[in-house]
């Protein structure tokens, strides 16, 4: 589920313009430097809303801060982010870039951790969502990553907080040690998945 100030996590929004975006991003270590207005720890779990001055975009970035200094009335902390959030990472430096990316309009996703049952040819397999919008889902693979098309049954949630789709799989990526899937929803339990949806904004899930 989404973070929430008693989990320890700090939520943080920092607006960058778009050479600001891309000189504060160092490939190498894959860390990201940023400047807050509050200190916080070493290891300390931070959910970042990054967004790109002037250009209409923004991703929330999740991660730990691996160095923290002081610089004045400010501090400077170095965030390492979560695999499955460098992916986001790389699209919004794309388009601080100006380089030409899928720009058509998509529902609102939102960062959340749920179970998710995907039925494949051998079983039952218990993975996690990452995030999650009205159309679809993106879930934390385990096991061999499916080709796009792929379709699939899964079950998102747990009791009676759950919904049941035939799904297709419709993007994968692999960021680390981990693989990421991306499935549409083709049929199943729309009104249930919508209710769902209502709570998880109500309890502050962030925007992806």
């Amino acid at each position: 589920m989404p973070p929430s100030p008693r989990s320890g996590v700090v939520s943080v929004d920092i607006p960058l313009q778009p050479d600001e975006l891309i000189d504060a991003w160092r490939p190498e270590s894959r860390r990201l430097l940023l400047t807050t207005k509050e200190p916080l720890r070493l290891q300390q779990r931070v959910v970042a809303r990054i967004t790109a001055v002037g250009l209409n975009v923004a991703a929330t970035i999740t991660g730990r801060v691996v160095s923290a200094s002081r610089s004045g009335d400010h501090y400077r902390i170095e965030l390492v982010p979560d695999d499955i959030r460098v992916r986001a990472m790389e699209r919004l430096l794309s388009i601080a870039r100006g380089e030409a990316v899928d720009d058509r309009t998509r529902a609102p996703r939102f960062l959340a951790s749920m179970p998710a049952v995907v039925y494949l040819s051998a079983g039952p397999v218990y993975m996690t969502t990452f995030s999650v919008s009205e159309n679809g889902c993106g879930i934390a693979w385990s096991g061999a990553v499916p080709a796009i098309g792929t379709p699939m049954d899964v079950r998102i949630g747990a009791g009676t907080q759950a919904a049941s789709f035939r799904a297709v799989v419709c993007w994968t990526a692999k960021a680390g040690r981990t693989a990421m899937v991306g499935v549409r929803f083709v049929t199943g339990e729309r009104n249930a998945w919508v209710t769902m949806l209502t709570d998880l904004k109500r309890s502050g899930a962030p925007l992806a």
